[in-house]
């Protein structure tokens, strides 16, 4: 006769006695989401949650950048076309160089990041002075006033920080000794074929929450 005890240890076995093959693990183990492992019935599996905030950052800035070429693109061409162009070029790179960094771990990784990221900011660098170019001698062309608007004023500020950061990344990495009527129909026009509210928020929250969830602390590291 079995006993009671017997008969709940039998019921408890696993119906496949052999199973060393399979993941081990601990029922009593609580589930810990913080560094990535989930709990699945063969045992406890890696999530690799910078690959999900890499991808989110990728696909925002890819939806900001391709939304704003698609509207210039369908529109008729005239020179102001340039400066949402390139600036939205400035936006897709610099996010991508910038995200890279956050995944290398071995040192092959790190030195194919770096070298990706350079060229990525190489562009930003670019397209960032183009853009500038453009939106200063459309303006000058139209007698216009410069950096009088929010939007003037914001993009002179993320100009000169991209120079700065540009000038500071370049001197780290090649010299790491040396640091421990017509105008207003034109205005109307952005305004109109801007006016995708949704899209740039879409995108804006999705490089934000990608790019702060895809932060490594270590990499920020000086040494």
């Amino acid at each position: 006769m079995v006993s009671p005890k017997n008969s709940e240890d039998n019921i408890a076995q696993p119906l496949i006695e052999n199973n060393s093959f399979l993941p081990q693990y601990s029922s009593t183990e609580p589930t810990n989401f913080t560094d990535g492992s989930v709990l699945t019935p063969t045992g406890s599996i890696n999530f690799n949650m910078s690959f999900v905030f890499s991808l989110l950052v990728s696909f925002g800035a890819l939806l900001f950048a391709s939304t704003v070429w698609y509207i210039a693109s369908s529109v008729d061409y005239f020179f102001f076309i340039w400066h949402p162009t390139l600036m939205a070029m400035v936006l897709l790179m610099a996010t991508q160089g910038s995200a890279v960094l956050q995944k290398a771990e071995s040192r092959q990784e790190k030195d194919a990041s770096l070298n990706f990221h350079k060229l990525m900011q190489s562009i930003t660098f670019l397209s960032v002075i183009g853009g500038f170019y453009v939106i200063y001698t459309f303006k000058a062309e139209g007698n216009k006033e410069h950096f009088t608007s929010p939007h003037g004023k914001s993009g002179l500020i993320t100009f000169l920080l991209i120079l700065i950061q540009t000038i500071a990344g370049s001197t780290l990495v090649n010299f790491p000794g040396v640091v421990g009527g017509a105008a207003k129909a034109r205005a109307d026009w952005t305004k109109s074929q801007f006016d995708h509210l949704w899209v740039w928020l879409l995108a804006a929250g999705m490089v934000l929450v990608g790019t702060i969830g895809g932060i490594n602390s270590n990499k920020l590291k000086v040494r």
